[in-house]
């Protein structure tokens, strides 16, 4: 069966794409977009079926990065009106797993911080009340105003943030809602919001101080296929003024990220910038932790997709998970040193033996022994000359050896013979002293120099 994809992507692949295993490369390239009721079901189904790569984990963000971890507990949708298949894409990286954006995360820490701050006001108290949900969001300020300044603060602002001018229906002329999210936190209460920009400086626009980077899972969740069944499309459509039950319902079907199990994670990383407060980034956490407990984050969280967990017991479990992970790969690395560092020598000692033996060959037997001798290092010869007078079978050299020795010590490592005989002026050192000396004698009928 052909596979759909761009003109550019065929000249590279040819016709190999039915062999292709990567589920990005297969989600951005090879897309049917025409596809319709069941070629799109099995488009669908050849994309899930596709596993994201295993990549080694590299830590690349900076000393100062804080990171926030949080629980997928419900299928996510995410990008869902992106890419070429409608209504059915999935935010992938390169190595295809889940992949949400830095300004998705952004979005849902700055709604959450509003909300929280709206509520605050429509209570009409001085504190929010312990039971709100939200009531975490404000604790750390002592006013409304203080809050939406540090709103501002860490995450930016723009014109019309503050502009507290209402639309006008164009056919009814009547004020409806409000431009600004700012006015919209604040009830409308503009001396609150001419309060808190007082507290700012005076730029037209302001970034914010944290950057907010991709949140990607620690194992690839895996997707499945779901299903959305309107019962009432031609009322949908607008082709009839009722929905009447008359209709067979139409399944649309589309890919979603699976939950995660227990024990897996997505990781968001916050970055604090040049102008941030020391508060800034707990604050940004902390929104952000209650943002995707209490909003969710992505498509259809309203049905219930897109919830995590990001509570500090989590926080704790994962960071003691990492710890421990970090540990046994440090042990494995250690052992796998260790193994190749033994592996290293016994080549090393393979490859020595190999070339002594090698060095050994055409020798007659005497010229084998003082290859032997040539071939021993200063202390491992000193070694030797402390047991010349003991018997081989105790520990000392053999008969052959130490008449390859004296002629060592009257030649080429004569400096070891001079050292020696310095220092053996009695006991064992004397006794080994005078056993070559004799030795000499026997084989040369003269004095050892």
């Amino acid at each position: 069966m052909s596979i759909s994809m761009l003109s550019k992507t065929r000249s590279a692949v040819g016709e190999h794409a039915q062999h292709c295993d990567s589920r990005s490369l297969f989600q951005s390239r090879f897309a049917d977009p025409q596809a319709k009721d069941d070629a799109r079901k099995t488009w669908f189904k050849n994309l899930i079926s596709k596993n994201a790569e295993k990549i080694p984990h590299t830590s690349w963000l900076p000393d100062h990065t804080t990171v926030l971890y949080a629980r997928l507990m419900s299928r996510l949708l995410i990008d869902l009106s992106g890419g070429v298949m409608e209504n059915g894409n999935l935010g992938f990286d390169r190595y295809g797993r889940p992949h949400i954006p830095g300004s998705a995360v952004k979005g849902l820490a700055r709604s959450m911080a509003l909300q929280a701050l709206h509520d605050w006001i429509d209570a009409g108290t001085p504190r929010p009340s312990e039971e709100d949900a939200c009531a975490p969001c404000c604790e750390s300020f002592e006013n409304p105003s203080d809050m939406l300044a540090a709103i501002a603060h860490i995450f930016g602002w723009t014109k019309d943030d503050w502009d507290k001018e209402k639309n006008r229906d164009k056919k009814t002329n009547q004020e409806t809602t409000w431009k600004s999210d700012f006015a919209w936190a604040c009830s409308k209460n503009l001396a609150l919001i001419d309060s808190a920009r007082a507290l700012l400086p005076g730029y037209k626009t302001f970034a914010g101080t944290i950057a907010f980077l991709p949140a990607t899972p620690n194992t690839d969740p895996g997707l499945e296929l779901d299903v959305l069944t309107p019962h009432h499309t031609r009322y949908y459509e607008g082709k009839q003024n009722i929905a009447t039950d008359t209709e067979d319902p139409v399944p649309v079907f589309f890919p979603a990220i699976k939950a995660q199990k227990n024990g897996d994670y997505f990781t968001f990383p916050l970055i604090p910038l040049p102008l941030a407060k020391t508060t800034d980034i707990e604050l940004a956490k902390t929104w952000l932790a209650h943002g995707l407990e209490l909003l969710g984050l992505g498509a259809k969280t309203n049905a219930g997709y897109g919830w995590f967990d990001a509570s500090q017991s989590l926080q704790t479990k994962t960071i003691d998970q990492l710890h421990t992970q970090r540990e046994r790969e440090k042990a494995e690395e250690l052992q796998n040193r260790k193994k190749a560092e033994a592996a290293a020598e016994a080549l090393r000692k393979a490859t020595a033996k190999a070339e002594y033996e090698k060095s050994l060959e055409g020798l007659t037997p005497d010229q084998k022994e003082d290859k032997k001798i040539e071939l021993l290092s200063d202390e491992q010869l000193g070694a030797k000359l402390r047991v010349f007078y003991k018997d081989p079978k105790k520990g000392g050299p053999s008969e052959e050896e130490k008449k390859a020795i004296i002629r060592a010590l009257r030649g080429t490592r004569l400096a070891i013979w001079e050292a020696f005989k310095q220092k053996a002026s009695k006991g064992d050192l004397a006794t080994a002293a005078n056993a070559i000396r004799t030795l000499n004698k026997q084989l040369n009928g003269d004095k050892m120099p």
